[in-house]
């Protein structure tokens, strides 16, 4: 029984060694390269996912490959922009492998195509140094470049990489961090307040200027206004007085008779809305006529006509 277990022990460690020996696995996400005595061709590149048989070594060598992103952070150095501002800027990338033989054949290991990448990599921090400061760094969106470096730096690397034929692609860069120096940083707010203060002396101007006009609409109107006003008034008081003196004109022809209208008009407004006055016979001069013998009453009426009897009528 003992020999048995013993036979089957070896068994399994024999058939895990020959297996390890003749059989490789490749993931779902890598991709490998079978090599024959160290040369590799098209039938050695194995991307199917699986159990793959092999010869071992030295006939037969597996190198496997990750077909995910991978990322890759250069350090942080600082730079000049076009208009001579400091930056401190940090980049990064992603790359993928899109071609394994020629990736094998001329990189082999990813820390190298690691080292060619970064060493590429300064062409972004070149990119960065031809824009100006704004480009960079703005409180309007509109203005800033980060995107048109980013692309115009993906595309640089990918056709220089293109030419080199490493078999690898950049998915992606992106500036991952920008900071400015303390001596920038000072520079920038010194040119923010005077921008700031620029803004609002050109918004006082404006301001100012449209008081201005305001006040000289207004005065101009104001003036129309009162010229307007004074001319109708004018109007009014040569009406006034061509009535006024066509009216002293008829009184002048009866004085007496003119001194009674007006007492009647006085007593007219005075008793109206059914008012009754008591007042003594002597507080009226109105009231003298009432005390008048009849006959020295009628003499006024009688000078005065059909006119004065049709006044004392009504």
């Amino acid at each position: 029984m003992k020999n048995s277990f013993t036979i089957l022990i070896g068994t399994v460690i024999g058939a895990a060694l020959l297996s390890h020996m003749f059989l490789y696995q490749v993931r779902y996400d890598q991709v490998a390269i079978r090599t024959t005595f160290d040369k590799a061709d098209e039938a050695s590149v194995q991307e199917a996912a699986g159990l793959k048989f092999r010869w071992p070594w030295p006939v037969n060598k597996i190198t496997h490959y990750s077909k995910r992103l991978q990322l890759l952070e250069d350090k942080v150095e600082e730079l000049q922009t076009a208009d001579g501002k400091s930056v401190i800027v940090r980049t990064y990338l992603t790359w993928r492998i899109t071609d394994p033989l020629a990736f094998y054949t001329t990189l082999k290991d990813p820390s190298e195509a690691e080292k060619q990448l970064s060493s590429r990599l300064r062409e972004v921090r070149s990119v960065i140094s031809t824009r100006r400061f704004d480009e960079l760094v703005n409180t309007d969106e509109s203005q800033l470049a980060l995107a048109a470096i980013e692309t115009e730096a993906k595309d640089s690397l990918n056709t220089a990489l293109a030419a080199a034929t490493y078999g690898i692609r950049v998915e992606e860069v992106g500036i991952q961090k920008l900071v400015l120096p303390e001596a920038t940083t000072s520079r920038v707010f010194e040119t923010m307040i005077k921008t700031r203060e620029r803004l609002a002396e050109n918004a006082l101007q404006e301001g100012q200027a449209q008081a201005s006009a305001i006040r000289s609409e207004a005065a101009s109107a104001r003036d129309r206004i009162l010229a307007f006003a004074e001319k109708r008034a004018q109007s009014i008081r040569s009406q006034g007085d061509r009535e006024a003196s066509a009216e002293y004109a008829s009184f002048a022809r009866n004085e007496d008779f003119a001194v009674f209208l007006r007492k009647v008009e006085a007593l007219r407004k005075m008793l109206d809305h059914n008012t009754t006055f008591v007042l003594s016979a002597d507080s009226l001069g109105i009231l003298d006529w009432f005390r008048q013998d009849p006959a020295a009453a009628a003499g006024p009426a009688a000078t005065a006509g059909p006119a004065a009897t049709a006044a004392t009528d009504n």
